[in-house]
């Protein structure tokens, strides 16, 4: 009974879309996945800006990045050892229920009066403000990559070209909707009310997060394995490989380099090495937008309510035009042009608001920059980008993009940050010139990276061999 209605309801929403239907239940169930996660990310995101400001300070963003390095590092070392452990599906199970579990932990420390934000000190001594900033750290560095990493695992490079662009538009949508209800509840909201309505949406998102769960269940219970494959060389390389490990006689050094065997992977091949480039020339460049936009906010609302709303209000709008993007640029470009041609949209586009933020570099032009360039990320480069990790090995697919996406992307916005905090003496005008000037050159490099990467990726697919794996004769 379940099973039909779940199908009928795919076929309905999904038939307008030209997905086959023998895929459209995963399809949609993997969409509505997303779409509860981003839709928590979407309350968190915000309410991790604002309270951290008005608890700790917003000057002390950049310290907070770079110590969040030293966070996340044993959480790597631990998700490593969890994929020898647990099947894919698992992996984000876990994910969705530790950071669920977390959220309902720091929404009773949020309501306490003296630890809360109900005490309106601001200072580096609030542990609350830091445990805030730092566990949504760790759920930013993974939501998006326990996602992916399971979607490209079970999917090949032609579902990725057809059906990666509904996985985001379901994102986007569930965004638009908490981000929206977000911003008209803090709206106007009187400074008294904050220490109630605000630790009400952190709770909010772990039940986003138990939703999610429920979900994925429905997935792993109702779409049959068959579908599940992924790329086909991926999938029967891998059946080998866990025969191989069974056979494996047990050894402690080998124990030991498991958990690194991700880094270790990422430093020694060039086209993991080039993925990490992209995360690193795309964060670096955020986070100088981000914390120039976040200064002019911060001075410009005096709570944590109204900076919350402020944020909110922006990630309406960064998701509205991520969601245009998506239904009517990302898959339309990927059918059109390819995955090859595709990747290099991002970069060319980003030079062009760089561009133009130099030539008018107003208050209202970063905003927009950072908007459009936040939006041309999740809705067009991610997927595009995720496309890259399809015809890799399982030891690429999940430990090394751990180190690529999670550590890398946090590693890169430390970058960003120690730029922005050695620069923080200098007349402001020179402070924004210099790190967009930077941020130019970044996507300049960008370009030449791709290239690598989108010749290797064509030559993998046409000769239906696997990156990260040698050869089993």
């Amino acid at each position: 009974m379940g099973t039909v209605m779940l199908n009928k309801l795919a076929e309905k929403m999904l038939s307008l879309w030209n997905v086959k239907k023998e895929f459209r239940l995963k399809v949609f169930l993997l969409s509505l996945t997303f779409l509860f996660m981003s839709a928590c990310q979407a309350i968190w995101r915000p309410l991790r800006n604002a309270i951290f400001a008005k608890m700790v300070g917003a000057e002390f963003v950049p310290d907070a990045k770079i110590y969040s390095l030293l966070f996340l590092i044993p959480l790597i070392l631990i998700y490593s050892k969890l994929v020898d452990w647990l099947r894919r599906h698992q992996l984000l199970y876990v994910f969705l229920l530790l950071h669920a579990i977390g959220g309902i932990i720091l929404y009773f420390f949020l309501i306490n009066p003296v630890y809360g934000l109900a005490n309106t000190e601001i200072g580096t001594n609030r542990i609350v403000g830091w445990a805030i900033y730092f566990f949504q750290e760790s759920f930013a560095a993974f939501m998006s990559m326990s996602f992916w990493s399971f979607a490209d695992s079970i999917n090949n490079p032609s579902d990725a070209k057809n059906y990666y662009g509904l996985f985001v538009a379901g994102s986007k949508i569930g965004s638009i909707i908490t981000a929206g209800t977000l911003y008209l509840a803090t709206s106007g909201m009187a400074v008294t009310q904050d220490q109630i309505i605000l630790p009400k949406f952190l709770l909010a998102g772990s039940l986003l997060l138990g939703c999610a769960f429920i979900t994925l269940y429905f997935l792993m219970k109702y779409v049959p394995g068959y579908y599940m494959h992924g790329y086909e060389a991926v999938y029967k390389v891998e059946k080998a490989r866990e025969k191989e490990e069974e056979k494996e006689k047990f050894s402690f050094i080998n124990m030991l380099k498991k958990p690194f065997e991700g880094l270790i992977v990422m430093i020694k091949n060039p086209y993991v090495l080039g993925i990490f480039g992209l995360v690193l020339f795309y964060e670096v460049t955020i986070v100088i937008f981000d914390y120039v936009v976040l200064l002019a906010a911060d001075a410009s609302h005096s709570s944590a309510g109204s900076l919350t709303a402020f944020y909110a209000g922006y990630y309406v709008s960064m998701n509205l035009v991520g969601l245009v993007i998506t239904l009517f640029g990302t898959t339309p470009f990927l059918r059109v042009f390819g995955i090859n041609k595709a990747l290099y949209i991002f970069p060319i586009i980003s030079i062009a608001i760089i561009t133009l933020t130099i030539i008018h570099p107003s208050a209202s032009m970063l905003l927009i920059a950072l908007v459009l360039l936040r939006a041309l990320n999740y809705a067009l480069n991610h997927p595009t980008r995720e496309i890259l990790y399809i015809p890799t090995t399982k030891a690429i697919k999940f430990k090394a993009k751990a180190w690529t996406d999670a550590f890398g992307g946090r590693i890169s916005k430390g970058a960003g940050s120690v730029l922005n905090i050695s620069m923080k003496k200098l007349v402001p005008i020179t402070f924004l010139y210099a790190n967009l000037f930077i941020s130019l050159g970044l996507m300049g490099l960008w370009l030449v990276v791709v290239s690598f990467l989108s010749k290797k990726l064509k030559k993998v697919i046409a000769d239906e061999t696997i990156i990260g794996e040698k050869p089993i004769i």
